[in-house]
């Protein structure tokens, strides 16, 4: 029988000794502690996933950024590529031990591909 879902309130995490696992600590309203362990490479598919619901709960009204809510820590990047994928623009980005691919659109390409162009006249670097 399924149980009543619980309020978040905090997490915290690391990474296991051996780099295999990644370790969560998640605070909830009413029943305090829950520790979980979700292996590396499925992190991947977790973080797509909530990205995905994410999306879906943006479109549904019951959540998107606003400059209240928006606050990023920036993330290392370890790899980066725009194409075509079917006739649709594609970037995949790779951070740590996940690899996501974005959908753009052609607006959306248009405007990394000036700002890549500006940055590189100007002489800019790393």
């Amino acid at each position: 029988m399924p149980t009543e879902s619980q309020q978040i309130s905090f997490v915290t995490g690391d990474v296991s000794e051996d780099g295999s696992s990644i370790r969560l600590r998640i605070q909830t309203e009413r029943d305090g502690v829950l520790n979980l362990a979700l292996p590396t490479v499925d992190l991947q598919h977790l973080v797509t996933l909530l990205l995905l619901l994410g999306g879906k709960a943006a479109m549904n009204g019951s959540f998107s950024a606003s400059s209240e809510t928006f606050w990023t820590k920036p993330l290392p990047l370890h790899g980066v590529s725009l194409g075509v994928d079917d006739n649709q623009a594609v970037m995949t980005v790779e951070v740590g031990a996940s690899i996501l691919s974005f959908s753009l659109t052609a607006g959306s390409m248009k405007e990394i591909a000036n700002t890549m162009l500006t940055m590189t006249a100007s002489g800019a670097s790393n």
